[in-house]
């Protein structure tokens, strides 16, 4: 793949050609960090022509592209940076680091142009930027040697990153991917989910669900990560398929949850794909907590032997199509635009405030992927408006903030906040885990008669407790009262015989009603301790919790309670 009989490999032809000059870019990575967007290895199909052809170039430098100022693709510059002894390869995946101040490097194999060349050992590099367009390369030894040195370097794997951790799944070894793997004469496909966490640099090696993507041999179908969702951030990817020739629709969504290392799945709906290989993704939020990601060209059957069809010609060139996956909707809309310049290869990042840019990419209509012909995109590289849904030839700094696409914003105005059919509970959860943790789906399992009878017996026990400590302040006010009103009459005075015979017999008669007041109410009526038989609708008359009669302030609980005697006004 990238060589092309028409074609001459120049060393000294220029990394950054002309626009006049310029053809094509392929097989390269790249990656948004800060204020710039770096491209970094792959192949250059340029003019003038050598013995009669296009010219290949090996990018043997990184490019840094300037986002804090509006270009356009004939007049944007590129800052050119040297490798410092950095592998120069194929599709390498790069993972930034969310301070934007660093991201590394990691798969790849070496071109079909450079089959002379020693394949570089497996290594991790790392890039640290200036701030400026500048920067530097350094190899970055791993923390856990004995789990890296056992990793396979891939070509052609999905990369991504989520909460600060790379992840790269899929891809093959082969004969130019690694010094371990040199024997090899055909491409072998590369199992499972290799993971780098950025902040710890440990490195994991973990293990796919479905036994029919175990050999997962190059990006077909998509892989996007979403931090939205999930205590960590999810990887959602779709089209999943060891068949180039037959990539199934996107319908059917894989979710993976780096937190606890689970695959989940649901359907989606709407404007669905067909199937595709090697598309491109971005993300971003949406509006009221919605996300978007937004999938990109691609190519349905490879014609790897003489002229394709008529009918593969057209497959491909109706794949020249961006298509949104809105969550928590799970719903795809299709932008509505002529198909005119179909490319697979391409990578793309959400750049600016709504913007996607589309760098590089081969033409799907031609045996062997032509990398040869000029690219309708000047320079490599295309500018998408994510909220009006329309492709413009310049990227703008100053753009309005994004906005999720009319298209979007009708889906939930019509249908709710969410898809109202979930796979399962679990995949529920993870997606409205915010609804649920302000009681919506997270309650506990109890039936809603004996979580309705709890919640009776409470207020009832609280409304009795209430009139209880009513009463209790009612004759306290009245009985200190009374004791003040008799001791002022007699101030200065000592009781005669008949007084004092009065006062001691009721004084003994306050005695014998003071002490159940004194303890509250008996223990048979606390409201902590009534059972079932007192709920409020099973309450008698003779159980009311209190009733106060016109202006008077006697209080009544049932007939075995004690009354106070009536205030002396």
């Amino acid at each position: 793949m990238g060589l092309n009989r028409h074609t001459s490999v120049s060393t000294s032809a220029p990394n950054v050609p002309s626009v006049q000059n310029f053809l094509r870019r392929n097989f390269h990575a790249s990656v948004a960090l800060g204020d710039f967007v770096y491209i970094d290895g792959g192949e250059v199909q340029q003019l003038p022509a050598v013995n009669g052809g296009p010219t290949g170039k090996l990018l043997n430098v990184t490019l840094a592209i300037d986002m804090r100022k509006s270009w356009t693709n004939d007049t944007v510059t590129f800052n050119s940076i040297g490798k410092n002894g950095a592998p120069s390869l194929n599709t390498e995946v790069l993972w930034p680091s969310t301070d934007n101040q660093t991201f590394f490097a990691f798969g790849g194999e070496i071109s079909y142009w450079d089959l002379g060349a020693e394949v570089p050992d497996v290594s991790c590099w790392q890039f640290t930027a200036d701030g400026n367009g500048g920067g530097s390369w350094a190899i970055f030894k791993p923390f856990d040697q004995s789990i890296f040195y056992d990793l396979t370097r891939p070509g052609f794997a999905s990369g991504a990153t989520v909460d600060n951790t790379g992840f790269i799944f899929g891809g093959h070894a082969s004969y130019r991917s690694s010094p371990q793997t040199s024997q090899l004469r055909e491409n072998v496909p590369i199992p499972g989910i290799v993971s780098f966490n950025i902040t710890s640099t440990r490195w994991q090696n973990d293990t796919l669900w479905r036994p029919d993507i175990q050999d997962l041999n190059a990006p077909h179908g998509m892989l996007a990560s979403v931090d939205s969702f999930g205590t960590d951030g999810l990887l959602v990817q779709a089209g999943l398929t060891s068949d180039a020739n037959n990539p199934p629709p996107f319908n059917n969504i894989t979710i993976y949850d780096p937190s606890k290392k689970t695959w989940l799945s649901q359907t989606a709906t709407g404007q669905v794909p067909s199937g595709r290989s090697t598309a491109c993704t971005v993300g971003v939020k949406g509006d009221n907590g919605t996300y978007e990601i937004f999938l990109y060209g691609g190519q349905n059957i490879v014609g790897l032997h003489g002229n394709i069809s008529l009918t593969q010609y057209r497959e491909n060139v109706a794949l020249d199509e961006i298509y949104v996956l809105s969550l928590p909707a799970f719903a795809w809309f299709k932008a509505d635009y002529p198909a005119r310049h179909p490319r697979v290869g391409q990578t793309c990042h959400f750049v600016g405030n709504r913007q996607m840019l589309s760098i590089g990419g081969r033409d799907p209509t031609v045996v062997y992927n032509d990398t040869t012909s000029v690219d309708p995109f000047l320079q490599s590289l295309g500018i998408f408006d994510l909220t009006t849904l329309q492709w413009s030839d310049g990227y703008n700094a100053d753009a309005e903030p994004y906005e999720s696409p009319t298209v979007v914003k009708a889906w939930y105005a019509a249908n709710g906040p969410s898809t109202r059919t979930w796979h399962s509970p679990a995949v529920q959860r993870l997606f409205l885990q915010e609804a649920s943790s302000t009681g919506g789906t997270g309650t506990s399992p109890s039936s809603p008669e004996k979580s309705g009878s709890s919640s009776t017996g409470a207020i009832v026990g609280g409304v009795v407790g209430g009139i209880a400590a009513l009463c209790l302040l009612i004759g306290l006010v009245w009985w200190l009262r009374r004791r003040k009103r008799r001791a002022s009459d007699g101030i200065g005075k000592d009781p005669t015989p008949e007084q004092q015979t009065h006062q001691d017999h009721q004084q003994s008669e306050l005695s014998a009603r003071e002490k159940p007041y004194r303890h509250e109410m008996q223990d048979d009526y606390r409201p902590h301790e009534m059972d079932g038989t007192h709920s409020a609708a099973e309450m008698a008359g003779a159980y009311s919790a209190a009733e106060l009669y016109g202006g008077s302030p006697r209080a009544e609980m049932g007939t075995q309670s004690q009354s106070l005697p009536q205030q002396q006004r």
